[in-house]
């Protein structure tokens, strides 16, 4: 009897049960999207972050997603909260995309905000983001190399564009009419805010089960356990302060001139503080990142130095521990009216870059190291087999993940800025959806930066335009100059390269952030860089370096040169004699930012 009369809230039964079932109703709001979504970027690239949060806008559920999108979602329902406060009604659905109002990661992401009530009190907020295939603006898609905000695309500040249930149409209509895909764009907002409906009713059943106090209860308890959890790990970080920088080629207005973000991390104890004051000011291009952002990037890149078993489980307790620091006016932090297109790309993967160095200088026996630099597709023209506007947005090129201790990057993921969430489509449902014949996909030869463990290897892509005369504007490209740097003596990830076959001529793609305008028939041929390396690759398994060169993703010249691993080119064996000679030769650190002089073959078409 005495176990009876115990609150709810510690019965460990309910706390576990609410706590699943919290990370159940998310993905169901994902599910619902991409079964009822028509946009490519939401249904194949599962390009979303979605979650749940409470009355005062604390993270509750966000189980995974756009990492730059999770935890920056916050700033979009605080600013729904501040700016409509006691006129937040059940059935209302609130939207909005702006960075600098509402803390949204950039124009094209719209975010969708559902109040959910229980017996006429605000209980939740449930959350769906996305990115859209087109935003207004000067150009189709997500346009990079705008005059100023409002070139940039449609800015739409926190409005109510769902009140008690009744779609306001006039509001839709005048957003639809500033965009070039209406037909899709009312699919898709529909799609989204069903998902948000999914939440609705399944936290009511929540509610209707367990009482509102025993769940509110059970969520404090959850703040606690998941804090005192992230302070356990924190704690076990050396204390001290680490510094990092990351460049990008530059910012996309001011071409050839790099920008930089600067981190200094400092340890204390069972906390840690995420500085970037120190990164350049913000600049005219498209690059620029806002706090909200920077956060949440930061936050989701620490989550990988944390115990693997707390991944589904990170909320408001989570972010206690962790503090971010941004200067206004730099690329982490810049002033209403930056151009922002490129953030979650650019000014965020450097973000990110920085806290996986900076972490890794602190755990080297957790060491992760960043992706390939982007490289995107991003063709905008008319599909003759429709007579309608198409904007393709593609991943497929992107090099994969860098390499982790003790394990080889990842292959084929997204890029650095998506933390392996976002994923690429597969070329037949590419050919089905735009008109460009994919005639070649596959990974590509001595593309990755080389270590103890490589990264992942690149992409090497190739299509026919088969639809009318287009553009590129190539999305928010890097890594043509600069690259992300390994760790512990692991090679960086190698740059990328693009060019256009026309008429038997290559056309080479000097400067990515300029728009390529393509023909009929013109054949786009995409060369990514792969991930970097961690640890010193003539430290390398041997066996390991066979099976890369048996699986054509290391040649038998860069086995030698940059592995010394020896193999007969015939059989593939190793000479053990002759490795052991060339190891035993030279152990210091190998810092080549390619492939040696003599293996350039390997990356050749």
């Amino acid at each position: 009897m005495a176990d009876m009369k115990q609150p709810v809230w510690i019965d460990p039964v309910v706390i576990a049960t609410t706590w699943h079932y919290l990370q159940r109703v998310c993905r169901e709001m994902r599910d619902t999207v991409e079964r009822t979504a028509s946009n490519v970027l939401a249904t194949s690239l599962h390009d979303l972050a979605y979650g749940i949060w409470d009355a005062k806008g604390r993270v509750i559920a966000i189980p995974e997603g756009f990492p730059c999108r999770l935890i920056s979602s916050t700033f979009p329902i605080k600013a729904v909260i501040e700016r409509f406060g006691s006129r937040i009604y059940p059935g209302d659905v609130f939207l909005t995309n702006d960075p600098f109002r509402a803390g949204a990661v950039h124009l094209p992401d719209w975010v969708f905000i559902r109040p959910i009530f229980f017996e006429d009190e605000l209980v939740f907020f449930s959350c769906m983001g996305t990115h859209v295939p087109d935003n207004g603006g000067a150009r189709p898609g997500a346009y990079f190399l705008a005059f100023d905000s409002i070139a940039e695309g449609l800015n739409i500040p926190p409005i109510k564009l769902v009140e008690r249930g009744k779609m306001r149409d006039d509001l839709l209509e005048l957003i639809l009419a500033n965009n070039r895909l209406p037909d899709m764009m009312r699919r898709e907002t529909y799609s989204l805010i069903g998902s948000t409906a999914v939440a609705d009713r399944r936290l009511t059943e929540l509610l209707e089960k367990y009482g509102k106090e025993g769940v509110l209860d059970c969520l404090e308890e959850m703040f606690d356990r998941t804090e005192k959890a992230v302070r356990a790990e924190i704690a076990r970080w050396p204390d001290g302060t680490y510094q990092a920088e990351a460049n990008t080629d530059d910012d996309g207005a001011k071409l050839g001139e790099p920008v930089t973000v600067r981190c200094r991390l400092d340890v204390k104890g069972d906390e840690a503080t995420f500085d970037f004051s120190e990164s350049d000011e913000q600049r005219a291009g498209y690059i620029n990142g806002h706090y909200s952002l920077v956060l949440s990037d930061v936050l989701c890149a620490s989550f990988l130095f944390l115990d693997p078993g707390l991944a589904a489980y990170h909320n408001e307790g989570s972010l206690r521990p962790i503090r971010v620091v941004c200067r206004e006016g730099t690329v982490t932090d810049a002033r209403p009216g930056a151009l922002t297109a490129g953030a979650p790309s650019i000014a965020g993967a450097m973000v990110i870059e920085c806290v996986l160095s900076t972490l890794s200088q602190a755990l080297p026996e957790r060491a992760v190291t960043p992706y390939g630099r982007p490289l995107h597709l991003m063709f905008i023209g008319r599909d003759p087999r429709t007579d309608a506007l198409y904007t393709d947005v593609s991943f497929c090129p992107a090099g994969g993940a860098g390499a982790v201790y003790g394990y080889d990057g990842y292959q084929c993921c997204c890029e650095l800025g998506a933390l392996g969430v976002v994923s690429k489509t597969d070329a037949e449902e590419e050919m089905v959806r735009f008109p460009w014949k994919v005639r070649r996909y596959e990974f590509l030869i001595d593309s990755a930066g080389a270590g103890k463990w490589r990264g992942a290897p690149g992409i090497a892509w190739e299509g026919v335009n088969e639809g009318d005369d287009c553009a590129s504007t190539m999305g928010p490209c890097d890594g043509w100059h600069t690259q992300a740097a390994g760790q512990q003596g692991g090679h960086p990830t190698p740059l990328n390269r693009a060019y256009i076959l026309r008429a038997g001529e290559e056309i080479d793609i000097v400067q990515p952030h300029v728009i390529q305008d393509l023909k009929t028939g013109d054949i786009f041929v995409a060369r990514s860089g792969g991930g970097a390396g961690v640890g010193r690759p003539e430290e390398r398994e041997p066996e390991l370096v066979r099976l890369d060169v048996k699986n054509e993703l290391v040649s038998l010249c860069a086995a030698r040169e940059t592995y010394k691993v020896v193999l007969d080119p015939g059989t593939l064996e190793i000479d053990r004699e002759a490795t052991k000679t060339l190891r035993g030769g030279g152990q210091g650190s190998i810092r080549d930012e390619a492939p040696p002089k003599g293996c350039d073959e390997g990356r050749s078409t």
